[in-house]
């Protein structure tokens, strides 16, 4: 979007009568006045970012929608974890998505999401992955062995929740795709190359390099002082980003991305579409968005990626699950 200042029209005043004659002559703009327009026109310019042209807004909502709160099981014997299940109201078979939220957690952000998929006929899950095990990623005095436990069973619990949505009677053909964000998009490829059952990822702006991810996050010298535990966790995840998993990964993935994400860069997807294609994966493909950073899709209010990325989301799940799903 280009942008320019308003034009002024500034008209020079009147000659005063009488007094002595003015020697100096009136400018058609002050220069105090040129200045600050200046400034103003570089102050605007410079946050001008380019846009992502013909975007287009998902088609028009057909489904009233029902939602309520669940607890499916974990993966460890014992552990419940809580959702919130949106549906179509109708009855009747839908297709079905587990929607995995960021490293802040369950948010309302995430029912906007769910409303409109379920408004255009899928049914979905907020997993709240957090309510089984948590997990500190970024703390430097946390045990190493206790951290990586928990890592491992909160994706246990997020296949073992996932795979009980799918036995819901609303989900056609016991299907489910999985949709994750951020964090939630890492978790998504995690279960997807371990449960080969689950055939559809979307994978919102997610880190999958963490080698490259590290060292855009965490300070060098901070992790040269940190100690032992850190050092362990550091290349634990390293050996296990997704980017590593992709060869497994065997469900078609569409990924999107901002181009202005400055928390986790858009090389990380472009690197994860990269190692998709190279493995098993039946399709993989991918939609960048300028102008936008993290979390676009979850900000307040509907901009016009929210609705181009619901309408590429309902479309692929549509092509991805139906078939399977037998609809």
């Amino acid at each position: 979007m280009n942008h320019r200042p308003e034009e002024h029209q500034v008209t020079s005043p009147p000659p005063k009568v009488g007094g002595a004659a003015r020697k100096r002559r009136w400018l058609p703009i002050a220069p105090r006045r040129v200045l600050v327009m200046f400034i103003l026109l570089i102050a605007v310019t410079s946050c001008t970012r380019a846009r992502t042209a013909g975007l287009h807004p998902p088609e028009s909502p057909t489904y009233a929608y029902t939602e309520h709160s669940v607890q499916l099981p974990g993966g460890a014997k014992g552990v419940r974890l809580d959702g919130h299940f949106v549906r179509p109201k109708a009855r009747g078979k839908f297709l079905c998505a587990v929607l995995l939220h960021g490293i802040r957690g369950y948010w309302r952000a995430y029912l906007r999401y769910a409303r409109a998929l379920a408004s255009r006929g899928i049914a979905s899950l907020i997993l709240d992955y957090y309510s089984g095990h948590y997990v500190d990623l970024e703390g430097l005095s946390v045990p190493f062995d206790y951290r990586k436990t928990q890592f491992e069973l909160q994706t246990s619990d997020i296949a073992s929740a996932a795979a009980a949505f799918s036995r819901n009677p609303v989900c056609a053909g016991g299907q489910v795709g999985l949709i994750g964000f951020s964090l939630g998009a890492n978790k998504a490829f995690r279960t997807a190359a371990g449960r080969p059952e689950f055939k559809a990822v979307v994978a919102y702006y997610g880190p999958y390099d963490y080698v490259q991810f590290i060292r855009h996050r965490v300070n060098p010298l901070i992790l040269a002082l940190a100690g032992e535990d850190a050092q362990r966790w550091k290349s634990y995840l390293e050996k296990n980003s997704p980017l590593t998993m992709a060869g497994k990964v065997r469900a078609d993935v569409l990924l999107f991305h901002g181009v202005e994400d400055r928390t986790i860069p858009v090389a990380q997807s472009v690197q994860m579409l990269s190692a998709l294609q190279r493995g098993p994966a039946k399709s993989a493909r991918i939609k960048l968005y300028e102008g936008t950073g993290h979390n676009f899709v979850l900000r307040h209010g509907r901009s016009a990626e929210f609705g181009d990325s619901i309408r590429l989301t309902v479309s692929f799940l549509r092509k991805s699950l139906a078939s399977k799903a037998g609809l």
